[in-house]
């Protein structure tokens, strides 16, 4: 491991779910850029190694054990971390838990707690830091989403639900808070190496977001360091969304010009690689090429759209910056 620049570690960042994952790579990237990390988790165990790991390496570090969906335990992460540093800069709402299971069969308490995660906590985490934010003039708050907020997916709509939510709150909020220049952006993984699917909240009849999309070859995985380094970025350019991969941004951009079309490939890819228990694809092998050629052509033609959407974006973010 590299060490880490020590000037301009006067800046601080918070961290949920900091303990493993993209978390903890998001707090290792913060770091070694300098800056002063407040790294909160259900696990103390872990957030002490990554506390004195970080400061082995001559940063500074605040493991705070919480657990987010608890309010006085969101109150408490933003106290310290203004006793130990004075302000804060970033919040990465990170903490989150993925469920999976068809509607029709999933457990709604369980349900409830995912909501309570992923869609409550960094409310009310956004609302602990708003105050310091405004008194100071500026701020930028990260929702990490995920690629799911973008198109229904089978077996995960619990979690997508609970995605797209944030992703609603997350423009409101952006818009609301402007006038303190205080950016309140996301991003949006797709499939990544970390224990997402080891934690998966499994009710009912259930499969995994990486069991079907790689199956169905639609993403690829990337490292919990990668996500971390588009945070990073999104954070210096106050970016409102930011995609991990070039991949990842067609498929967004593909669901959005041509939804109809993803529908169907994601049906088609249900019956084909993660069919209901006690029924068959009734997909032959005839069938599965001819339906799979069709669906693939109409997702080149999406995402090509995509990326002269997405080409055009680009020229003109770098005709203003000229």
């Amino acid at each position: 491991m590299g060490g880490i620049d020590l000037q301009t570690r006067s800046r601080v960042v918070i961290i949920t779910g900091a303990s493993t994952g993209i978390g903890e790579a998001v707090a290792w990237r913060f770091a070694r850029e300098g800056w002063c990390v407040v790294l909160a988790a259900r696990s103390e165990e872990k957030l002490r190694w990554l506390q004195a790991a970080i400061e082995a390496e001559g940063g500074r570090a605040l493991a705070v054990r919480a657990d987010v969906t608890q309010r006085e335990d969101v109150t408490r992460i933003v106290e310290q971390a203004l006793t130990a540093f004075g302000h804060i800069d970033v919040l990465v709402n990170n903490a989150g838990v993925g469920i999976s299971g068809t509607l029709d069969s999933l457990d709604l308490d369980v349900f409830e707690y995912a909501l309570k995660l992923n869609v409550l906590a960094p409310v009310a985490m956004l609302q602990a830091v708003i105050p310091a934010m405004k008194r100071q003039g500026a701020g930028v708050i990260v929702n990490v989403s995920s690629m799911v907020e973008t198109f229904a997916v089978p077996y995960m709509a619990g979690y997508g639900v609970s995605k797209a939510a944030l992703g609603y709150l997350s423009d409101a909020a952006a818009i609301e808070l402007d006038e303190y220049n205080i950016a309140v952006i996301r991003v949006l993984p797709g499939i990544t190496e970390t224990n997402f699917n080891a934690n998966l909240l499994k009710t009912g009849e259930a499969t995994s977001l990486e069991t079907l999309f790689e199956r169905a070859g639609l993403l690829k995985s990337v490292t919990p360091e990668r996500v971390a380094d588009a945070i990073w970025e999104a954070v210096l350019s106050r970016r409102r969304i930011t995609y991990v991969t070039v991949e990842d941004s067609l498929l967004a951009q593909t669901a959005s010009v041509s939804p109809g079309v993803t529908n169907r490939f994601l049906r088609f890819a249900v019956r084909r690689y993660a069919p209901r228990k006690g029924t068959a694809s009734g997909v032959s092998v005839k069938e599965d090429i001819v339906r799979l050629g069709w669906a693939a052509g109409l997702l080149l033609a999406g995402a090509t759209i995509g990326t002269g959407a997405w080409l055009a974006r680009r020229s003109r973010r770098a005709s203003a910056s000229a």
